[in-house]
């Protein structure tokens, strides 16, 4: 009976690894996603552009309609192969509204979370079936 709950913590390692090896997909996935779902449209200015080994790394802040002045901006940081130009260019932005540090420069149509989406199923879905059969052997025969 040890053997067999012994398979169980292995398969739930296995699943935890496979969860982990993703879990920077699934974060970027679920930003997207409620990019989609609750993202506005709005306009941000680049502050500052930094060259790093993977491209650029851009911060930007958030022009919000009718925000106080004394407010300081909502800032997010986008990292990509190309700025969108020179420092304190006004560039179009989706944000979401509830959380606006939670942005990506673009329009509404230009974000797809399916190829994201696709990644997370491939390594989700087996990791977690995983940790759950493991789980239900470990806790059965142990």
């Amino acid at each position: 009976m040890g053997n067999i709950a012994g398979v169980g913590f292995v398969l739930m390692g296995i699943g935890v690894l496979l969860c982990f090896a993703n879990s920077g997909g699934f974060v970027k996935f679920v930003k997207l996603r409620n990019l989609e779902r609750h993202g506005v449209e709005g306009e941000a200015v680049s502050d500052l552009q930094e060259w790093i080994s993977s491209g650029h790394r851009v911060y930007y802040h958030i022009r919000i309609p009718g925000a106080s002045l004394q407010d300081p901006p909502p800032q997010f940081i986008e990292v990509g192969p190309e700025p969108r130009g020179p420092v304190g260019t006004v560039v179009p932005v989706v944000y979401d509204r509830r959380k606006p540090k939670r942005a990506k420069t673009g329009s509404l149509a230009e974000i797809d979370s399916s190829e994201e989406r696709g990644m997370v199923v491939f390594f989700w879905a087996p990791g977690l079936a995983l940790i759950a059969v493991g789980a239900v052997l470990a806790i059965f025969f142990y």
